[in-house]
């Protein structure tokens, strides 16, 4: 296999294992600010990188961006009015609250708790 086909192979499985635990039910216990934390860490991290460490240079790094850019290129992803299949497919999910959160959480650097 040619570098660029797996790089390809290894996106789908971390996009699919990334989106396994995102829509579970959360603890009644949780705070909003962790919520968003971990869907950030389960939803992005797999291909953007957790910590601000990308998994590969193909990605953009969303940490330090500027929430307005990150919250329409979220919603243009949702909307199919900006094309990528992986992230059609991981934004179609969200709602306007919902990329208003991670927007904000990645703009302001994101958590540095663990």
């Amino acid at each position: 296999m040619t570098h660029a086909l797996i790089v390809v192979v290894l996106n789908v499985f971390l996009v699919g294992l990334s989106g396994c635990s995102v829509f579970e039910k959360q603890a009644a216990a949780d705070t909003p600010a962790a919520a968003v934390d971990r869907t950030a860490y389960y939803l992005c991290g797999g291909c953007h990188g957790p910590e601000n460490i990308r998994v590969e240079t193909m990605t953009p790094n969303l940490f330090g961006q500027k929430k307005g850019y990150l919250a329409a290129k979220l919603r243009d992803y949702r909307d199919k009015q900006r094309v990528n299949p992986f992230m059609n497919g991981i934004a179609e999910g969200l709602s306007d609250h919902d990329i208003d959160n991670l927007a904000a959480y990645f703009s302001s650097s994101g958590s540095t708790s663990k």
